[in-house]
C-alpha cells in the first residue's frame, strides 16, 4: 500500500517589533507630519466657514423678491419670518411656504427658495375664481358676496358690492352664519353651479357668451342667466346636450335677447317665449 503524507500549511504570523515601528515612523516621518498638518487645517478651515456662514451679516437676509402673476402681489416684508436679522441658512424654505399657505386663502401653493447670498425668492401659484355666492344670513337682507374657485374653496369677502365679470350664484346651501374663508363646501348646491360652469366654458360656440347669473336653489329648476338678459332654465342634467341647443338658440340673429326672453331646455320641446 502506498502511504500519502499529509501535511498541514502552517500559518504563518508576522509581527512588527517595537524596533520596527519605530523605524517605519522615522522613514514615513515627513508623510505622517504633513498629514497631520493638513487635518488640522481642514478643522480650522470647516471651523472658519462655519463661523463665516452662521455668524457673518454677509448672509443675512436683507431682500424677499415675489413672483407673483396677480397684480395685488402678496406682502411678505422680513418681519414675518423674524423681527430681527436672520441668517439665510437658518431659514427653513417649506416651513415660510407652508406659513404663506396659510396666511392667504388664495394661494394653492408657495414656493421658497434661497437666492445666495442674502435674499429669499416667493413663488406663488393662486387659486382663481370661478363664481361669485350671494349669501344672507337668518334674516334675509342684503346679500354677502364670496368668491368661490373650482374647488368649492371659499376664498375671499368680498362684502355687500359682487366682483364684475363673475356669475352671481344663488340658492349655494350655504349659511352666512358658518361660512369660513378657506372652508370648501362640496356637499351643497354650490357644486351644481360650478359643474354647470366648467361644462358651459368648455362649449366653444357660447364663447362670445357670459353666464352672469345662476340659481340653484332648486337643482332641478335650475336656471342661468346669458348676459343678464336672457334666462334659460337648464336643470341639473344633460348639460352638454342642452348648451348644444342654446348655442343654435343664440346664434339666431332675428331675436333681440335684450327684451327679456327666455327658454327652457329641460323638456324634450324647447318651450321659447318672452316674459
Amino acid at each position: 500500500m502506498r502511504k500519502f503524507a499529509r501535511v498541514k500549511a502552517k500559518k504563518q504570523h508576522h509581527f512588527l517589533s517595537v524596533k520596527q515601528v519605530k523605524e517605519t515612523v522615522h522613514n514615513n516621518r515627513l508623510g505622517i507630519f504633513m498629514f497631520a498638518v493638513i487635518t488640522a487645517a481642514g478643522v480650522l478651515l470647516g471651523m472658519g466657514m462655519h463661523n463665516f456662514i452662521f455668524a457673518s451679516e454677509y448672509f443675512n437676509v436683507t431682500e424677499i423678491e415675489v413672483v407673483d402673476r396677480n397684480p395685488d402681489k402678496i406682502d411678505y416684508p422680513l418681519g414675518r419670518i423674524n423681527k430681527t436679522s436672520v441668517n439665510i441658512f437658518k431659514i427653513n424654505p417649506a416651513a415660510v411656504a407652508k406659513k404663506i399657505e396659510q396666511d392667504y386663502s388664495d394661494i394653492q401653493t408657495a414656493i421658497v427658495q434661497r437666492v445666495l447670498p442674502n435674499k429669499l425668492m416667493i413663488e406663488v401659484v393662486r387659486r382663481h375664481p370661478v363664481v361669485q355666492i350671494a349669501v344672507t344670513g337668518p334674516g334675509a337682507g342684503e346679500p354677502h358676496y364670496f368668491t368661490v374657485n373650482q374647488e368649492t374653496y371659499v376664498l375671499n369677502d368680498l362684502g355687500a358690492q359682487p366682483r364684475r365679470g363673475l356669475p352671481v350664484v344663488s340658492g349655494a346651501g350655504v349659511d352666512r352664519g358658518r361660512i369660513e374663508i378657506g372652508r370648501c363646501y362640496p356637499k351643497t348646491n354650490l357644486a351644481y353651479a360650478l359643474a354647470f360652469m366648467k361644462e358651459f366654458n368648455s362649449n366653444m360656440f357660447l364663447k362670445p357668451y357670459a353666464v352672469t347669473k345662476i340659481d340653484v336653489a332648486l337643482p332641478r329648476s335650475m336656471s342661468v342667466f346669458i348676459n343678464d338678459t336672457l334666462e334659460v332654465k337648464i336643470g341639473d342634467r344633460n348639460w352638454k346636450e342642452r348648451l348644444e341647443n342654446l348655442a343654435g338658440i343664440l346664434d339666431n340673429k332675428d331675436i333681440d335677447f335684450s327684451k327679456g326672453y327666455y327658454v327652457d331646455l329641460r323638456f324634450k320641446d324647447l318651450v321659447f317665449g318672452k316674459k
